[in-house]
């Protein structure tokens, strides 16, 4: 059986779900670098990131998860060449030890302001 995940304040306009959970198991949208009001936190990687795993933060921790119990995470980003050391840089203040899985994809994402998106497979309570 799967159940919604939707953090306080998620938008219910939107045409998906915050996070699924089936089993034990939190399946998250993909969520670019918009804070609450859906803008742009700043033009560079790091910023952006930071306010990615903010939003999934919300997504973690209201289908009852943490940081600690993050088992996958992928990562889209528009240049690659150019953000994966600031990308490398926040993902290891989120994971300093026994990181998660990883993919990192360089894309075209829907907005050209926006540099990374970022989905989490993480285990739940």
């Amino acid at each position: 059986m799967k159940e919604i995940v939707t953090p306080p304040g998620t938008n219910p306009a939107l045409p998906f779900s915050a996070g699924i959970k089936v089993g034990n198991l939190l399946f998250t949208s993909g969520y670019a670098g918009l804070d609450a009001s859906g803008n742009v936190p700043g033009p560079d990687i790091e910023s952006q990131a930071r306010q990615c795993f903010a939003s999934l933060e919300q997504v973690l921790t209201e289908a009852g998860s943490d940081w600690s119990k993050v088992v996958k995470v992928t990562c889209f980003l528009t240049h690659p060449e150019r953000d994966l050391q600031g990308w490398n840089k926040v993902f290891t203040e989120f994971f300093p030890t026994n990181p998660p899985a990883r993919s990192t994809v360089g894309c075209r994402l829907l907005n050209p302001a926006w540099l990374i998106e970022v989905e989490l497979i993480a285990v739940t309570d």
